[in-house]
């Protein structure tokens, strides 16, 4: 089974109540944006840099491996965390876990 392209990906976040996926400024940054606020942001098309409270975090048992790769001076207490955007059951979580940003 193949996995749905990354632009259905995007629509389906787009779909979300009061969440836009677009650049950010005048720069080439995908973002997340709930509301006008930004929540998360790609790393190209398989990482998803989403900004989460630390119970989350915990909850979710989501490992900071992802985030010291790509911000690698990013403290270990921070609210980013990078998680893999690569297949549909990574996609599903991620969707799962904007859901609930949107919440906060």
């Amino acid at each position: 089974m193949s996995v749905p392209s990354f632009e259905d990906f995007t629509k389906r976040i787009s779909a979300l109540p009061d969440v836009t996926v677009a650049q950010w400024k005048d720069t080439e940054l995908l973002c997340v944006f709930h509301n006008d606020k930004e929540l998360g942001h790609f790393h190209g098309q398989t990482v998803l840099d989403i900004r989460l409270t630390p119970k989350i975090i915990k909850e979710e048992g989501l490992s900071r491996a992802i985030s010291a790769q790509i911000h690698p001076k990013r403290s270990a207490n921070s609210r980013w965390i990078g998680i893999p955007v690569e297949n549909e059951a990574d996609r599903a979580m991620a969707l799962g876990l904007i859901e609930r940003a949107c919440s906060l």
